[in-house]
């Protein structure tokens, strides 16, 4: 492994953010057709398996998945209170990668 991604960012290492945003970008596309994204529901959806995936994987691929929902979800609920109440708006627009 390269010396870089052994570099804490916090409480994780840069490999570990790796490899949750490559999990959450998987998980985010399988799960949209089926429960939607950037809802309230779809928040809950991601948080409580969240919770339950950590629970019944453990270890480090546990905290991986659980942490790559959990962010997932909560970042759905955000968006859908911004949505909710026009705050995307009034900070420039809609949510949503661009690719350059």
């Amino acid at each position: 492994m390269p010396k870089i991604l052994g570099a804490d960012t916090g409480k994780l290492s840069l490999g570990d953010a790796f490899m949750i945003a490559g999990a959450k970008t998987v998980l985010e596309r399988l799960s949209a057709p089926i429960i939607g994204n950037a809802s309230y529901m779809s928040g809950g959806v991601k948080v409580v398996s969240a919770v339950l995936f950590n629970k019944f994987l453990g270890g480090k691929l546990g905290d991986i998945v659980g942490t790559a929902l959990a962010v997932d979800g909560t970042e759905d609920i955000v968006n859908a209170g911004f949505s909710q109440f026009g705050l995307l708006n009034a900070v420039g627009g809609e949510s949503g990668a661009t690719v350059m």
